[in-house]
């Protein structure tokens, strides 16, 4: 599957089929996931793997009860570590690790996309329950889970039109003359286009022959 492919048809799963996910797969995932851009290349993800019943239960009641949760076998908690980010950071330790455990994240939704796999970013919970499901150190701040597994559901998402959501320079700035957003749209006004100009001279041939029989 091509990243293009990957990143269009990866969907949040919340149904999730009875069935195991090889070790082997997850570790394969990750290996290429912590490759992921980090601030300061810290690298400061702490990535805790849970398969077990009562603590995935324990994970998804701390979720806001989330209990779909629970179909998914396996659930990978990521953690910040923040005793590295604030020595290194200091203030703008908590946005910078954030964002390192976001990049994270991204790449391990993508990679499993890729493996025929389902997941969910799950953001919603309490950390301290969670540090206490999984024995996560003051250090080590969960923040965020991603539920993973196989699923044959088929949940329909839409996106927002590029020129709804990008502009050049400023913010709701244009480019004067130079309308981008969306090609599609134009893709479809040039299609449109082209079968109204074949229309039209397949009618002007018919007319002609019209003629010449006359």
């Amino acid at each position: 599957m091509e990243l293009k492919d990957a990143i269009i048809t990866r969907r949040s799963y919340t149904k999730y089929l009875d069935k195991k996910v090889d070790l082997k797969l997850i570790a394969d995932i990750l290996n290429t996931a912590i490759y992921a851009p980090s601030s300061g290349n810290m690298q400061n993800w702490y990535i805790v793997l849970v398969d077990d019943d009562d603590k995935r239960e324990k994970i998804a009641n701390a979720s806001l009860k989330q209990l779909w949760m629970l179909q998914a076998p396996i659930h990978i908690v990521i953690c910040d570590k923040k005793q590295d980010m604030k020595r290194m950071y200091g203030k703008k330790a908590d946005e910078f690790g954030l964002q390192n455990c976001a990049a994270l994240a991204q790449n391990i939704l993508l990679l499993a996309t890729e493996a025929g796999l389902a997941s969910c970013w799950v953001g919603s919970f309490d950390k301290e329950a969670v540090s206490r499901v999984i024995g996560a150190s003051p250090n080590e701040e969960p923040q965020i889970i991603i539920t993973l597994g196989y699923s044959n559901d088929n949940p329909k998402s839409t996106r927002h039109e590029l020129d709804k959501v990008c502009c050049f320079n400023n913010c709701g700035a244009r480019i004067k003359g130079f309308d981008l957003f969306p090609l599609e749209k134009y893709t479809t006004k040039m299609e449109k286009k082209m079968k109204k100009e074949s229309k039209s001279l397949f009618e002007r041939i018919k007319k002609l022959f019209r003629r010449s029989e006359n």
